[in-house]
């Protein structure tokens, strides 16, 4: 059994042979973190999920076991081929911290594919990060940004988590979002993660045509800078994914 993504959706988001992965951005994160989680578990692959924030506890499924922090003392114990591991901390609100920094190396070597949300965003479709985010871990073998197209022709200050701190939107908090904007959200994504030499555009929501358009203009405007994208949309029981 070989270690890191192979399979269709993470292909998608030139991830084929990655073993760990941070998510970050806003519009479904922990929706691609799990879909991306389940892809891996029906390959037989030992699956970690934490996070270096905060996420929701998830319920526990026959696939997927939820493990506090405090009773796992060693992590390959409870990594098992065709299994989805999650590790955390419980922290209120229904929500979880992830593990100290200094167990992350140990975490990552437990695991075939080590997966783990990066920021938060307020479930708002886009967001601005600040300096304290996203937090990426060393030897992390790739990140992805997500945004979400349902921000596409609404007012920042109502769809864009933190607004106030990209000065566009500061000075015009009624603009609304345009497929330049998206640009210049994920290249700013990029920034925050510390210009990582793996990142991938996960443009989410992408639910009808003019979305799809939409999409595929993000990426021709993201591609001049040497960013790689993917559309999706999880409306359904199966990821549809958009080659851009």
């Amino acid at each position: 059994m070989g270690r890191g993504l192979t399979m269709r959706l993470s292909g998608a988001l030139y991830l084929t042979d990655v073993q760990s992965v941070a998510i970050c951005g806003a519009g479904g994160k922990t929706t691609l973190l799990y879909a991306l989680a389940e892809e891996a578990r029906r390959g037989n692959q030992r699956v970690l999920v934490t996070t270096s924030t905060h996420i929701l506890q998830p319920e526990d499924t026959d696939v997927l076991h939820f493990f506090h922090t405090e009773q796992v003392e060693n992590p390959a114990s409870i990594c098992l081929p065709g299994q989805i591991a999650v590790i955390g901390t419980p922290c209120g609100q229904k929500k979880i911290t992830g593990i100290a920094p200094m167990n992350v190396d140990a975490a990552m070597q437990a695991a075939d594919v080590f997966l783990y949300e990066a920021d938060g965003a307020k479930r708002l479709p886009v967001k601005c990060h600040n300096a304290t985010e996203p937090v990426v871990w060393f030897g992390t073998d790739s990140v992805i940004g997500v945004l979400g197209l349902s921000a596409l022709g609404k007012p920042a200050q109502d769809i864009c988590h933190r607004w106030q701190l990209d000065p566009l939107f500061a000075a015009l908090p009624d603009k609304p979002l345009d497929t330049d904007d998206f640009v210049r959200l994920a290249l700013e994504c990029r920034q925050a993660a510390g210009y990582p030499h793996h990142f991938t555009v996960c443009l989410n929501q992408c639910d009808t045509d003019a979305l799809r358009d939409a999409a595929r203009e993000i990426s021709a405007g993201l591609a001049i800078h040497g960013i790689r994208c993917a559309a999706t949309c999880f409306l359904g029981t199966q990821p549809e994914i958009t080659a851009l």
